[in-house]
């Protein structure tokens, strides 16, 4: 990667650090929009359900479109948008309004990140895909992070849920800091569709079939079934049978994401050394005691480290997998983004669903043993994905 382009990519990272506050902070006020307006489990896991659609699943149609035509120049306002719609979540007053507000969020999102990954996609060269993606990558994984770190301190706060109010801030400041780059992002875009056709000779070789995609595609929608199933009833499993505090079950949501940052960053560092083979499969197979040690630990630090451990191993095939589908798809990267994402992972919504319908029929621990036997499943299917040579070391 050329020097010039590292804060262009850098100020894409932190606009989708920004961008994803918002995923983080919601599962912080989930429990306290659940006793506000008396919701089922059900009804909590279609507010999670409405925020993966509209955010995630989606967003190949916005990465199709991006394909078709650029449009850098919404990234600072998609990044502006997603913070005032949260900032509206605390003062709605039905359960309708929730998911409006959800809804608004989503769209913001789903508009950003397919956009945001081609131009970092185009802003590096061969050697640094996976690198630099693993950075853009660590800017959505560090703001689910941040934003359930500030939504636990701002609901402490007097004003309660009002307070999501300041989540406005990030996205009016960001706006400023990418729009200063905004000739860089739009000079590559240009740069992009004009060697579109020299690109897609080159590439030719690297296409696989569309069962490879779906594979790849599949594997992804068990990891975040895995990794928003356990972000979601977390604190509600230890609130309810583990008997800790509220500030504590909070604790565990911010730890779980702040090993994810850090499993994201590592494993795309390690993913140019070593393959993406490894990465993916290395990685699903490590969450698996982890992710039992969680509700088998005997103390709440045992609780705490085995929640650190998994969050770090089951997001670390993160940026890997949207470069492996980068390649398979080199004409069509920002609908790549779009796939890996958003759709597999907002699909991911979907099986949040399905376990809070068992939550709310057989219980939560049943969901919580569940989520320990679906990472040797995601395993299996991992051993299925075709790697294209040059994504093998």
């Amino acid at each position: 990667m050329q020097k010039k382009n590292f804060l262009p990519i850098l100020a894409l990272a932190v606009g989708h650090l920004v961008t994803d506050l918002q995923a983080g902070a919601l599962p912080i006020v989930l429990p306290h929009l659940k006793e506000l307006f008396t919701l089922s489990y059900s009804q909590l896991a279609a507010i999670v359900l409405t925020q993966n659609i509209t955010s995630s699943v989606i967003q190949p149609v916005f990465g199709y479109i991006t394909d078709k035509r650029s449009m850098p120049v919404l990234l600072p306002f998609c990044a502006a948008m997603a913070g005032a719609g949260f900032a509206a979540i605390g003062w709605v007053s039905s359960y309708t309004l929730i998911l409006l507000t959800v809804i608004i969020i989503g769209i913001a999102s789903a508009t950003y990140h397919p956009q945001a990954s081609k131009t970092v996609n185009f802003l590096s060269d061969e050697n640094s895909k996976a690198k630099n993606m693993g950075i853009f990558s660590l800017g959505g994984n560090a703001g689910m992070a941040v934003g359930s770190i500030l939504m636990t301190f701002l609901i402490g706060l007097q004003d309660g849920i009002h307070n999501t109010m300041y989540f406005i801030l990030p996205g009016l400041l960001v706006f400023g800091l990418m729009m200063k780059y905004m000739p860089d992002y739009k000079r590559v875009n240009a740069e992009h569709s004009l060697k579109k056709a020299a690109v897609q000779i080159k590439a030719a070789s690297e296409k696989l079939s569309y069962t490879g995609m779906f594979i790849l595609l599949f594997f992804i929608f068990m990891r975040s079934t895995i990794h928003t199933g356990l972000s979601t009833y977390l604190p509600l499993f230890f609130m309810k049978f583990r008997g800790s505090e509220a500030i504590f079950a909070s604790a565990l949501v911010s730890a779980f994401l702040l090993g994810g940052v850090a499993g994201t960053y590592t494993g795309a560092v390690l993913s140019d050394r070593l393959g993406a083979r490894r990465i993916i499969l290395g990685s699903i197979i490590l969450s698996i005691p982890t992710i039992w040690l969680i509700s088998h630990a005997g103390t709440e630090i045992g609780a705490m480290l085995a929640v650190v451990a998994s969050g770090f191993f089951i997001i670390g095939s993160f940026a890997t997998t949207i470069v492996l589908a980068q390649t398979m798809l080199p004409d069509n990267v920002g609908m790549a983004a779009g796939l890996t994402i958003g759709f597999s992972v907002g699909m991911g919504g979907f099986g949040v669903t399905i376990l809070g319908f068992i939550a709310d029929n057989f219980g939560l621990p049943l969901v919580m043993q569940i989520v320990t036997w679906l990472p040797v499943a995601a395993a299996i299917i991992a051993l299925k994905i075709p790697i294209p040579a040059s994504l093998r070391k």
